[in-house]
């Protein structure tokens, strides 16, 4: 190579570089940082959250009277000293798997605490012995009155419990549309929440078929979309049920 070729060789970088431009590069990457972490404070305040929701992720030990329908439940006396009905969940997007007798007795259940508001659900520890059969007295958790409500027209949104519950923020809407249906296909429990409750709390029923069953899959494409149902309130113990039919379902 001759000397006038390596003249006009250029180089794109310097290993000395100005001490000017590495204050400039310097005071550039800090100001990127700080806006990159003011932007993501400002995304998170404007998301909207599960009010009240909450998974606390600690596993203790609930006593209480099993029942497997119209999903695995608990009722018990260890939420708030009072009876209430804590629906069964694996820690993903699936039902638990009761043990054969176990339904109808008094049990031992460990699991963490899902609670949103009144609402409440037990994510079970993982591997087959997070229940076992106890030999605690009921005290009153037998007692499981049922009161038929008014027949009511609602409009809303179908939810997987679980997410709703605390488990998810949000919970709703058509960003959670794909979870949502994973649950409900897993066979988690639905709720229903009112256009007014979704996003603030309160009461969001157990969404039942008319005979007080838990629906099947033909109401997958239905969940996390805008509804109308037409339906009954039915109270039994601490729960909400609104009972509706597939047919009474229909996008709006």
């Amino acid at each position: 190579m001759s000397n006038q070729e390596k003249d006009e060789l250029f180089v794109g970088w310097s290993a000395d570089l100005p001490r000017a431009d590495r204050r400039f590069l310097l005071a550039a990457s800090l100001g990127l940082v700080a806006v990159a972490g003011g932007a993501g404070a400002l995304m998170a305040l404007a998301h909207e959250s599960a009010v009240g929701g909450r998974w606390d992720g600690e596993l203790r030990d609930w006593t209480g009277l099993l029942l497997a329908a119209p999903y695995p439940m608990l009722r018990t006396l260890d939420i708030d000293g009072t009876p209430r009905t804590a629906f069964l969940a694996t820690s993903g997007k699936t039902a638990v798997r009761l043990p054969p007798r176990l339904p109808g007795q008094i049990v031992r259940v460990r699991a963490s605490l899902i609670a949103r508001d009144n609402h409440a659900m037990l994510a079970v520890a993982d591997g087959g012995d997070w229940i076992a059969a106890s030999n605690a007295a009921p005290r009153g958790l037998t007692d499981w009155p049922e009161s038929v409500g008014q027949t009511v027209m609602l409009s809303g949104e179908i939810l997987d419990a679980k997410c709703w519950f605390g488990a998810m923020r949000p919970g709703f809407g058509r960003t959670h549309k794909a979870c949502a249906a994973l649950c409900a296909r897993g066979g988690l429990p639905l709720a229903f929440c009112t256009n007014d409750v979704c996003a603030d709390g309160g009461e969001a029923p157990l969404l039942l078929d008319a005979a007080g069953r838990a629906h099947g899959r033909a109401i997958l494409p239905l969940v996390a979309d805008p509804v109308l149902v037409r339906g009954r309130l039915v109270q039994v113990g601490d729960v909400t049920q609104l009972r509706a039919d597939i047919e009474a379902i229909s996008r709006f």
